[in-house]
């Protein structure tokens, strides 16, 4: 079954609220606001990297932000891909005709692992020959964010603030720089089955 996250930006303030720019540029050691959109830049890349790489979405991603996943099938548990799912806010579907059906997102509910499935006692309605759409609200409370995943995003940063190329020539040696971060995002990792 093959599915996709429809693609979104970050929403405006996003990564500000996970990783701050005062901070970042602390960390960074770096001071006056020349720098600040190229530093805010590679911030928001950093953030974009570790929600990427995890599958944790950190911070709320809800009204217009909402998440959307999409298919052409519909297997007995829909794996979103991101989590925590908090919200379901629509269910849509293509019938044989190529109508647009609207489904009860009251009928569904959101296991442990961020799969969605109909309630006990519910069904997946009959007649889906397609064009599958959920959309949901998605991400951890503002301010939750885990400590490791935060200097995930502030190593990351840093070393796309000193390193401005895919590889680093040292002398006679050359190779990509290592990213230290998988070390801190490989625990919150939603595994693949």
């Amino acid at each position: 079954m093959t599915f996709e996250l429809a693609p979104f930006a970050l929403p405006e303030g996003y990564a500000e609220a996970i990783l701050p720019l005062a901070d970042l540029k602390g960390h960074l050691r770096v001071t006056g606001s020349r720098e600040d959109d190229l530093i805010g830049a590679f911030r928001d890349a950093a953030v974009d990297a570790v929600e990427q790489f995890t599958g944790l979405i950190l911070g709320p991603r809800e009204g217009e932000h909402a998440m959307v996943w999409q298919a052409e099938s519909l297997p007995a548990r829909v794996r979103l891909g991101v989590r925590p799912v908090s919200a379901l806010l629509s269910f849509a579907w293509l019938d044989a005709t190529g109508t647009e059906q609207v489904g009860d997102v009251a009928e569904l509910r959101v296991g442990p692992a961020s799969e969605v499935m109909p309630k006990p006692g519910a069904s997946w309605p009959k007649g889906i020959a397609g064009g599958v759409t959920i959309t949901f609200s998605a991400g951890l409370p503002a301010g939750k964010v885990p400590p490791s995943l935060v200097q995930a995003a502030r190593m990351f940063a840093a070393h796309l603030y000193l390193n401005r190329e895919a590889v680093v020539a040292t002398g006679a040696l050359g190779g990509e720089v290592p990213l230290g971060f998988q070390a801190l995002c490989s625990p919150y990792r939603m595994p693949v089955l």
